[in-house]
């Protein structure tokens, strides 16, 4: 068994919003569709896998780094999509609407370097994974905003249900003060 870890930074969706994608998801087939937790709803910024436990220190600083330097930002959410987007879908989720997200998703990944997933940032939060032979395509739009302050280091553990994902540290973006004259 290995002693890596598994670890992902997210942003979190607050408990409003999650309520919200609760009872969207409400309509969802689950016959075919597994519904994410609304506990575990988070939009990955950068993913890094199975990673050494002596990394961790390099990795927390490099969160540290950049989240000193990242003013917070609102962002949206716009329709919902699949994964792929042809073909046999898997994956159903939310676009999430913010040009800050993405360039938050790669100032964290540019410093994560090779130990942060490479592939194309893709700002989404997953509702529900396939889990029957055929899972239609349950196109809809949904609305929501938040504005985000932070985002936090998770580490994962996969079970037989899915992944369980339990917080490392969170990290707070600069807060954005309007000054009044």
């Amino acid at each position: 068994m290995s002693d890596h870890l598994r670890l992902f930074f997210a942003v979190e969706v607050p408990s409003e919003i999650r309520t919200e994608l609760e009872a969207f998801s409400q309509n969802i087939d689950r016959k075919n569709w597994r519904l994410v937790k609304p506990d575990q709803m988070h939009i990955t910024l950068a993913f890094m896998g199975e990673v050494p436990p002596e990394k961790l220190e390099e990795i927390v600083n490099s969160a540290e780094e950049t989240a000193a330097s990242f003013p917070s930002f609102a962002l949206q959410l716009a329709d919902t999509g699949v994964f792929p987007e042809t073909g046999e879908p898997r994956v159903l989720f939310v676009r999430v609407v913010s040009d800050e997200l993405v360039r938050l998703a790669l100032s964290l990944r540019e410093k994560l370097g090779s130990l942060a997933d490479q592939k194309k940032v893709k700002p989404h939060l997953t509702l529900a994974r396939r889990k029957g032979e055929r899972a239609r395509k349950d196109l809809r739009k949904i609305r929501g905003n938040w504005q985000v302050d932070s985002f936090v280091l998770f580490k994962s553990t996969l079970g037989d249900n899915g992944a369980t994902h339990e917080m490392v540290k969170e990290f707070s973006l600069l807060s954005c003060l309007t000054e009044t004259v």
